[in-house]
């Protein structure tokens, strides 16, 4: 009876459409989860001529614990706002999570500014100054160079060219591959 019902042709027909359909989910998950994942890579990897955003929030994050090294003996409400946002930044970039860190880089950014205007306020000695001047300095070197990273850009022409366009997206969909996230 087992045979037979698999000779039957609309048997046969479905088994065949199912059988396609399992292809081509595996296919888009392989080819286009792949690409999603490389362009993601470049969120993380720095690449000859431009270094990661990944390696570029390290940079604020290094600079944001040398402002509250000076900041604390001097403005203790503003260097804790500068920490707890500081470490916010720092949960989301061990956890490696591109949309958390964009958020909690943005509440950094305003911890930052104002924890900046409270130290600048401040009687600092020459070396406290001089290491205010170099923490800024990094900072906003680094705040800068995320601005002008090309990841963004490689995210926006992926969606444009490939994740946006018929069938890919109605295909991604239905596989389950989500978009690359832009650090905007």
């Amino acid at each position: 009876m087992y045979k037979r019902s698999l000779k039957h042709p609309i048997t046969a027909l479905l088994i065949a459409i199912l059988a396609c359909g399992f292809a081509m989910v595996m296919n888009t998950q392989m080819m286009l989860g792949e690409k999603v994942q490389e362009i993601e890579d470049g969120f993380f990897t720095s690449t000859p001529g431009e270094r990661s955003i990944y390696s570029r929030l390290s940079e604020k994050l290094d600079a944001s614990n040398g402002l509250w090294t000076i900041l604390e003996s001097e403005d203790a409400a503003a260097a804790e706002e500068l920490s707890v946002s500081r470490s916010a930044l720092l949960t989301a970039y061990e956890s490696r999570d591109i949309a958390a860190m964009y958020d909690a880089n943005a509440e950094l950014d305003k911890a930052f500014a104002s924890a900046k205007s409270a130290a600048e306020a401040a009687e600092l000695d020459e070396s406290q100054a001089s290491a205010l001047s170099s923490y800024v300095t990094n900072y906003e070197g680094a705040s800068k160079m995320i601005e002008q990273s090309s990841y963004n850009s490689s995210v926006l022409e992926f969606m444009r060219s490939v994740y946006n366009k018929f069938p890919a997206s109605r295909l991604a969909d239905f596989a389950g591959v989500e978009p690359p996230v832009s650090f905007e």
